[in-house]
Order: structure tokens, then C-alpha cells, then sequence
């Protein structure tokens, strides 16, 4: 697949360093995960404004720490992300009913700026950072029907497969995760860490919606079938009658890209012996509890 090319070639690149730490530190994570995209709870214009609601977060990472102020992460990240109209506070968004929920499974490789410098077993115990790179996530937008769970993208509920309309987008995506947080030296060989993060997407369609207006409820119907009309507009459900011919406002806001953000707590031990890393430090091993 071509973007887990893309990531190993940015990871192949990154050889030579990782080859000249002497500090490789495992580490877990935990928090919740927070959404943005066009059914955010807030924003008239459809605008990201606001989060969708949080899920729990985990995850697990390498880090290699080659230089005081330099680290390579590589990591798997799992979270779920949802979304729901009824949620708003904005009449035109309750009245659109729409909503979408979907697991996010992210392999991701960044680097990690230490702003003070960050080297265990010295002075530098601690350090704010930045941190920024190159992901692949999978996804997969459901909603409830009738107290169903729909897998909405094979639907094409924006008619995607008709002519004129948009082409069916994948369930595989690159993002470029960006962020920031707090580095604490808990011992020579642990490292505590708080972060927040978001992912800079590259699809509108993590939640399904994208267009700014719907398609034809009758073209949907002779082509992508009864339930993709159903759901690609769900405002004639709201009211408990017939699908609405003509909905009112807008579907989504296509200018404005999908995000969705990891906010962890994290714990990283030393694996090799070597909590100070390539600069220095004192030799210890792993930690015991």
C-alpha cells in the first residue's frame, strides 16, 4: 500500500541516527481522543468548531534518544472518534440528524524537539517538546439505523459511484501528526510524558460528510440503493415522516479538512542499559517495581 511505503521510506531515512543511539526506550500510553470535522457541535458555517465527544486512547511506542534535543518516535495509536447532531446546540445542525462513529488505528513515525534538552541522568530532567511527522490511519465511519451499526462508506451516501458526483474515498489515509507536551525524568531509565496532538488530515471523510449539498434522494435510490438514500439524508427521519425531496442548509463544508487528536499520558523505560543515552548519563538497567 502506498502509504506504508511512505513510511518506511521516511523511517529508512532515519537509520543512520537511530543506529548512533545508545539509548532505545519502550514505552505505553493512555488518554482520550477528541474529534473536529463537519459534525463538530459547534460552528454555524460548518467551520470544525468544537469536539465531537472523547473515547479512551492506548498505545505503544520505541523511542530512540540519539541527541538531548532530538528524539524519533515510532508508534501504534488505537482510539475511536464520534459524533453526533443531537449533541449541538445550533438548530440547523440537530435538524441535519446526522452523526458517525469510527475506530482509529494509527502507525505513525516523528520526530520529538526537546526545547530545554532532555537527557537522563544529567540536569536535564526536564523539558517541554514539539514534535511533528508522517502517519497512516485506518478508519471506518458507522452510524445506528433502526438499531442497526451501518459501515456508511460502501453506501456512497454522497453518491459517490454516480456520475457527476465525488469517487469513493479509502478507508486508508496518510496524516502528519503535530503536537506538543511536558518530558519528565522519572529516573535515569523512566520518562514520564504528557502530550496533546492533532492530525493534520488529508480526506474530508472521516465522518462521512464532506459536500455542501446532498445528493438526489431518487439518484441515490437507483443507484446506490434504499439505504444509502435513507442516510445521506436524515432529516425526514428526524420529523418521523418521509425522506425530505428538498433538505434544507448544507450537508458539510468541503473547505474545511477532518482533524482528530490524542491527548496521553505516557511511560518510557530504557531497554538497553543506557539511561543517559549517547551523551552521557549513568549506566543502569531496567526499572524494577
Amino acid at each position: 500500500m502506498q502509504y506504508s511505503k511512505i513510511l518506511l521510506l521516511s523511517a529508512l531515512l532515519l537509520l543512520p541516527l537511530w543506529a548512533a543511539s545508545q539509548d532505545f526506550r519502550l514505552g505505553i500510553n493512555a488518554g482520550v481522543t477528541h474529534y473536529q470535522g463537519d459534525l463538530s457541535p459547534g460552528g454555524k458555517d460548518l467551520s470544525n468548531v468544537g469536539i465531537g465527544r472523547t473515547n479512551v486512547a492506548l498505545g505503544f511506542f520505541g523511542r530512540f534518544n540519539y541527541h538531548p534535543f532530538f528524539n524519533t518516535r515510532i508508534g501504534f495509536q488505537y482510539g475511536k472518534v464520534e459524533a453526533y447532531d443531537a449533541d449541538s446546540e445550533i438548530q440547523s445542525h440537530v435538524s441535519r440528524n446526522l452523526s458517525f462513529e469510527s475506530n482509529i488505528f494509527e502507525l505513525s513515525l516523528v520526530e520529538e524537539f526537546n526545547i530545554l534538552g532532555f537527557e537522563p541522568g544529567t540536569r536535564k530532567v526536564f523539558s517541554p517538546y514539539l514534535f511533528a511527522g508522517i502517519g497512516v490511519f485506518r478508519f471506518n465511519p458507522k452510524t445506528i439505523y433502526q438499531g442497526q451499526e451501518i459501515e456508511l462508506q460502501p453506501l456512497g451516501t454522497e453518491g459517490q459511484g454516480i456520475a457527476t458526483y465525488p469517487e469513493a474515498y479509502s478507508l486508508t489515509q496518510i496524516a502528519v501528526p503535530l503536537g506538543g507536551g511536558l518530558k519528565f525524568a522519572v529516573a535515569d531509565n523512566l520518562t514520564l510524558a504528557l502530550e496533546i496532538g492533532g492530525r493534520k488530515l488529508f480526506t474530508d471523510y472521516l465522518d462521512d460528510v464532506s459536500n455542501d449539498r446532498y445528493a438526489s434522494f431518487q439518484e441515490l435510490l437507483d443507484n446506490n440503493g434504499e439505504l444509502a438514500a435513507l442516510l445521506g439524508n436524515r432529516q425526514g427521519e428526524l420529523l418521523g415522516g418521509e425522506p425530505i425531496q428538498n433538505p434544507i442548509g448544507p450537508r458539510g463544508n468541503p473547505e474545511f479538512k477532518d482533524w482528530y487528536f490524542f491527548s496521553t499520558i505516557s511511560l518510557a523505560f530504557s531497554l538497553n542499559g543506557n539511561g543517559g543515552g549517547l551523551f552521557g548519563g549513568n549506566q543502569m538497567g531496567c526499572p524494577t517495581f
